[in-house]
């Protein structure tokens, strides 16, 4: 048990170091819950129903993997 404990505590005391760093200014911060909305919402299927929300929706014919995603260029 104890060892379970220390694995635990390891790996949220990592989580928290990477949280504190993105939350260090508004701007990291933001930029990584905009990849997190990306992700959730163009690549990742959705348990129940197999799609990917977008693709759910009809905003896009299908799901994108994470090379078509960083191959996107920004809009000007």
């Amino acid at each position: 048990m104890e060892s379970l404990n220390g694995s635990l505590r390891r790996l949220n005391s990592a989580y928290r170091r990477r949280t504190n760093t993105c939350a260090k200014s508004v701007g990291g911060l933001q930029r990584t819950l905009d990849i997190y909305w990306i992700i959730h919402n163009f690549v990742r299927s959705h348990f129940t129903t197999g799609k990917v929300p977008a693709a759910a929706l009809g905003i896009i014919g299908r799901g994108l993997s994470l090379t078509q995603l960083l191959m996107v260029q920004k809009a000007a």
